[in-house]
């Protein structure tokens, strides 16, 4: 079965199972660290964008490809998460000064060395891990398996971008 006719499936099946676990204020709990996590991935995102624009140094080429590969990557998981949130029923946040204010990640840092930037990102990597991790206990007890299975495939890429940023800090 190729991948479009399953998630036609799976919406046809469950949406409206999740409908009514929202409806009794079940899912409230997924539903606030999904939108936090949501946030905390394109801030993230931004930082790290900013960062390859930035850097500077006698490793400049190894590092600005590093952050472009990353971030790139980066903005596809919030399009994928985002979307798997309007499939649960809920708006991603579209507001940049609401995106801060919820975000684990703190903004990018101005004026600092390609060091800096390399442990300010894997700061960032650790918190979403551990975002994802909290985000992974909840879709388990409300046996949300898409969720848990999307949670699982970023959890594994921002595990290899720490791998990734640590090996230049070691």
């Amino acid at each position: 079965m190729n991948d479009t006719r399953r998630r036609s499936l799976v919406r046809i099946l469950y949406l409206p199972f999740y409908k009514y676990l929202k409806s009794i204020g079940v899912m409230d709990k997924l539903y606030k660290l999904l939108s936090d996590t949501q946030a905390s991935l394109f801030l993230l995102f931004q930082k790290t964008w900013v960062y390859h624009w930035h850097v500077v140094g006698p490793d400049f080429k190894q590092i600005h490809d590093l952050f472009g590969g990353q971030y790139a990557e980066i903005q596809e998981e919030v399009d994928r998460i985002s979307e798997h949130m309007r499939f649960l029923g809920i708006k991603p946040i579209s507001s940049l000064s609401r995106v801060v204010e919820v975000s684990g990640v703190k903004e990018a840092k101005t004026n600092i060395s390609e060091m800096e930037m390399i442990k300010d990102l894997l700061e960032g990597h650790k918190k979403i891990i551990d975002m994802l991790g909290e985000v992974a206990e909840e879709a388990e007890a409300q046996k949300s398996r898409g969720t848990v299975n999307l949670v699982d495939d970023l959890n594994e890429a921002h595990g290899k971008f720490v791998w990734m940023l640590r090996s230049f800090t070691e």
